[in-house]
């Protein structure tokens, strides 16, 4: 059985706060949960740095709040935190409807009983998106970031024309061995060509490390003719992260400026972030719309609006959430 460890809990940010309920939910020995149970989650959640006292404010008891706030104050708080929690899980079944797998009765939380395709490929967002709470799975991180680049790969393939080709450029892909290169010395010429792009004047082969992905996760391409270059380029990073501040180097990584020293391109490509969160706000908007700033951004609810059901993804996530969490047989969703 996957082990399941919360550690910090969020729980100022209310689309992450809503996230460990869900896992709670749905992916522990748990079952239903209640406001009640969200807030025994505050009570043993280690408190994050950004929530953490200033320097001059006391503590004497040591409950991580001003000495001066009284218990129901602290009370209050607490409960403001819970009820924006709701809000979020109120806007989530809302925006995914069927797609959602949890209902929402008298204030309880519960994973379906009869769960689609699509179900399943939320829970799975939802765990890609938390991945730190099963770290005491020996190799799970990295499985659940491999199956997610699968699940990014559909993604991008219907976000593009259907004559365009998306392909996978990590070291232990099946794309990368058959079209490029397992060298990436070797196989980074070969990507600018599959792109119409050349290798930049300066480049040398030297200046990379002959293993890895060169901080490119996927690339997405549609020839518009038999003419070198000027086509439609996408270039993809997937982060099966869950905050900001750990997903934002990747943003930097997805636009074609970042590989300049690597590539000479007549027409920049477009950056594609993909991350399993999702990044919204009770009415729709973004957290922080800066962070979409120079990048099509896409997150857990524009994941699932765009996923192709490719038969092999469909499976790849049947098959992990069944073996790795022990969760039921799906049905097939309803076309």
């Amino acid at each position: 059985m996957t082990t399941i460890d919360f550690g910090r809990v969020p729980k100022t940010k209310p689309y992450l706060f809503a996230d460990a309920l869900e896992i709670w939910a749905g992916l522990s020995n748990h079952g239903p949960v209640s406001k009640t149970d969200a807030h025994s989650l505050i009570l043993t959640s280690v408190t994050d740095a950004t929530e953490l006292l200033d320097i001059d404010e006391p503590d004497l008891d040591d409950n991580e709040y001003p000495d001066g706030d009284s218990g129901s104050e602290i009370s209050s708080r607490e409960q403001r935190y819970i009820d924006e929690c709701y809000r979020q899980l109120e806007y989530r079944i809302n925006e995914f409807s069927d797609v959602y797998p949890f209902t929402l009765q008298s204030e309880v939380l519960k994973l379906k009983d009869d769960l689609s395709d699509l179900n399943m490929l939320y829970l799975f967002l939802l765990l890609a998106s938390r991945s730190r709470t099963f770290g005491g799975n020996r190799g799970l991180t990295q499985r659940i970031a491999n199956v997610f680049e699968e699940v990014c790969k559909d993604s991008l393939q219907k976000l593009m024309n259907s004559d365009a080709r998306v392909i996978m450029f990590g070291p232990t892909s099946e794309d990368r061995g058959a079209l490029f290169d397992s060298n990436l010395r070797r196989a980074l010429p070969k990507l600018a060509s599959f792109m119409g792009m050349t290798m930049a004047p300066d480049w040398s082969p030297s200046a990379e490390k002959a293993q890895g992905d060169g901080k490119i996760d996927l690339v997405g391409v549609q020839r518009l003719d038999q003419a070198q270059g000027g086509w439609n380029v996408f270039i993809g990073q997937c982060a099966a992260m869950e905050e900001e501040k750990n997903w934002e180097p990747k943003r930097a990584q997805a636009d074609i400026k970042f590989h300049a020293s690597r590539f000479h391109f007549t027409v920049p490509a477009q950056a594609v972030m993909f991350i399993p969160v999702c990044f919204r706000q009770p009415d729709g908007l973004w957290v922080n719309k800066g962070s979409a700033d120079n990048v099509i951004l896409m997150d857990r609810v524009r994941i699932l609006r765009n996923f192709g059901g490719d038969e092999d993804s469909v499976e790849k996530v049947r098959e992990f959430i069944q073996r790795e969490f022990a969760i039921g047989e799906m049905t097939t969703a309803a076309a």
